[in-house]
């Protein structure tokens, strides 16, 4: 919570204080008692949920439309682009002239920078967007990310060039880059202890299912029709997270404590007291005020630069392995198998591995080790690209003479299944296991830069690659970057699942703990 502006110069006593403010007394029928209800007067309840537990995930799915809208910003280019290319036959109108008969093409190079411009504005996103919550506060900071969305999908649908583009896709991700940094922190504060990690497993979830939805809605065949369908979810977000109430810790630490005791309340239901963990976040704000570091801190410590050098070094195999290409050009990728299916059916079906892969990713990150998954991902990976690139080649030298639609299809299935269980929530999950909290989001700020950094240089020399040296040269550099990797995650990379953060301090610092070992030493006595 080093994010956090403290206002807390009131005592306990003040809090309580002001939290009898919202309490309103109501005549029990049942036994003539008097029970003592928790008025919510900031924001309507989303049901009368007594124990919180369906509130926080109803709360969790609805911010997490953000993530769901960053999802189909990705899946946008690999429908789009291939109805704006020279070749093909669709008149795709941009001209916001009446009866104009323009149609806007853009070309091989043009299409690389529509693509990467997403990730290089969700650099710029990510990075400053825990500043800014920090002052303006989580809610706020994540309602008006829809509006650049939403000015992204106008920019892009009434272009008449390609330098409308441009900076539509750049707006867009700017929104992207935020969301990513901004919704997590969200779920945190307002998640119980024990329903954390699925929680927090939604952001990934969502995100993978704006991609499918990306996919699918590409088969409107239209880039307007398509741009507006996209438009919406911004907006639904918007709409649905107005009604939710601002995060209790942000709240508690700019003094507002009848506010952030409502709020909390709100969470966890009208039947729980909340008094103890009002309290417990008050503790911790204290705390992590005490410890607060600055960026250049985050240098300072040895096991602080071991863990950066293990978290980017994680997201550089992550990005290398070539995702983002695969998610970004999925139609186009296809294209040079000619498979019998269509490409929109074959990018869908590519889809739904992918969601149906992330939805039980957190069944196997609660039984199988951290390090062993992360091989398993990388290898499994580095396989079906060589076996897709083999295929390739193959092909292009006329070894294979009929159409084989299930090769390009399962490998690239397998390859972001893969993906969807190891190297791509993991290096995420490991943040929080691997840093001290008061530090915790500072890192994920310049990680979650990083990552965009190389998002946006891998998807924008993708095309480079492709056209120098062909596609199967190209997926035969990620197999062996995946290779790479493996080998990274089995010398560098510490296991933490299991295991306290001090223990994984202590390995970073080089400090081995031996166990303990009880000595029984037998006695024995004589007769008495």
């Amino acid at each position: 919570m080093d994010d956090l502006t403290p206002a807390l110069d009131n005592d306990n006593d003040s809090l309580e204080e002001n939290a009898e403010d919202t309490k309103l007394e109501v005549p029990e029928t049942r036994n003539g008692n008097r029970k003592i209800l928790q008025r919510i007067e900031t924001v309507p309840d989303i049901k009368r949920d007594t124990s919180g537990i369906t509130t926080q995930y109803i709360a969790a799915g609805i911010v997490n439309l953000g993530a769901l809208a960053s999802g189909v910003c990705v899946a946008w280019s690999s429908s789009a682009l291939p109805l704006l290319s020279p070749g093909h036959p669709e008149i795709s109108e941009f001209s916001t002239i009446p009866n104009a008969t323009h149609r806007l093409t853009i070309y091989q190079s043009e299409a690389s920078w529509v693509a990467s411009l997403l990730c290089l504005g969700a650099l710029f996103g990510a990075v400053p967007a825990g500043l800014i919550s920090q002052y303006f506060g989580r809610k706020k900071t994540l309602l008006y990310l829809a509006l650049p969305l939403v000015v992204s999908w106008i920019l892009v649908a009434s272009s008449p060039n390609v330098y409308g583009l441009y900076v539509g896709r750049l707006v867009g991700g700017v929104a992207v880059g935020a969301f990513s940094v901004s919704v997590p922190p969200y779920i945190e504060d307002i998640a119980e202890k024990p329903l954390l990690p699925t929680l927090a497993n939604f952001y990934h979830l969502h995100f993978t299912c704006g991609v499918l939805f990306g996919y699918i809605i590409g088969m409107v065949n239209s880039v307007s029709w398509h741009c507006l369908l996209c438009a919406s979810i911004p907006v639904a977000f918007f709409i649905a997270f107005i009604f939710l109430p601002e995060s209790p810790a942000y709240l508690l630490s700019q003094g507002k404590f009848a506010e952030a005791k409502t709020s909390l309340t709100y969470f966890r239901g009208i039947d729980n007291d909340v008094d103890s963990e009002i309290k417990s976040l008050k503790e911790n704000i204290r705390n992590s005020l005490k410890h607060k570091v600055t960026f250049k801190e985050l240098f300072s410590t040895r096991a602080t630069i071991k863990a950066l050098v293990v978290s980017f070094g994680l997201m550089i195999f992550q990005q290398l392995s070539g995702i983002y290409p695969i998610l970004f050009y999925a139609d186009s990728v296809f294209k040079p198998f000619e498979i019998s299916l269509n490409p929109p059916a074959g990018a869908i079906i590519l889809g739904f591995s992918l969601v149906t892969s992330t939805y039980f990713s957190s069944m196997l990150l609660k039984t199988i080790r951290r390090r062993i998954l992360l091989i398993i991902s990388l290898t499994t990976m580095a396989m079906s690209l060589g076996g897709l690139a083999t295929y390739y080649h193959l092909k292009a030298s006329n070894s294979i003479t009929s159409n084989s639609t299930w090769v390009p299809l399962l490998t690239l299935c397998i390859y972001v299944s893969m993906y969807a269980a190891g190297i791509g929530p993991i290096p995420w999950l490991m943040l929080r296991e691997i840093f001290p909290a008061n530090v915790t989001r500072r890192a994920t700020a310049i990680t979650a830069g990083f990552h965009w950094f190389l998002a946006f240089g891998v998807t924008k020399l993708y095309q480079n690659l492709v056209e120098k040296v062909s596609p199967g040269w190209t997926l035969c550099h990620f197999s062996v970057t995946c290779i790479v990797g493996a080998i990274f995650v089995y010398f560098f990379v510490p296991e933490t699942k299991g295991r306290t953060l001090q223990e994984i301090q202590d390995e970073f610092e080089g400090i081995h703990r031996h166990k303990k070992h009880t000595h029984v030493i037998e006695v024995e006595c004589g007769p008495e």
